[in-house]
């Protein structure tokens, strides 16, 4: 009787942790791709000048957006700028239910005609990372 009663509670503690896992909010990988901004967009608080720039998440949901430019010694390289300082801004981030084929960029312009990143999908990634506003 009491080996049943030590099996029944070992199998009520494991359902108990397997419950409160379900509700812990999943780790999201990391991501880092490189975009291209064909004109000035302000990202946060920030405009960044058009141009290439690597994109890097983090655990803190944040972005970091890091001017890259073209190597003078190599085509079709880049290199960070290293005198543009990287900007960061909080995010949210939804899962989405496929990989995304292609970046999409949510980017309206605001009243004085500057383009405001809201939110962007990174190509082969399954998240969206909304920009804190």
């Amino acid at each position: 009787m009491k080996i049943l009663s030590v099996i029944v509670g070992l199998i009520l503690s494991t359902a108990l942790i397997g419950a409160q896992a379900s509700q812990t909010p999943a780790k999201v990988k990391k991501v880092r791709q490189q975009i291209e901004f064909t004109e000035d967009v302000k990202v946060g608080s920030t405009v960044l000048k058009g141009g290439y720039y690597q994109v890097v998440s983090n655990d803190n949901q944040e972005l970091t957006f890091t001017r890259m430019l073209q190597d003078a010694g190599y085509s079709g390289q880049f290199v960070f700028d290293k005198k543009t300082k990287p900007v960061v801004v909080k995010c949210t981030i939804a899962v989405l239910d496929a990989k995304s084929r292609g970046t999409r960029l949510d980017m309206p312009a605001d009243a004085s005609g500057v383009h405001v990143l809201k939110s962007l999908t990174l190509d082969d990634t399954n998240l969206t990372f909304t920009i804190a506003q």
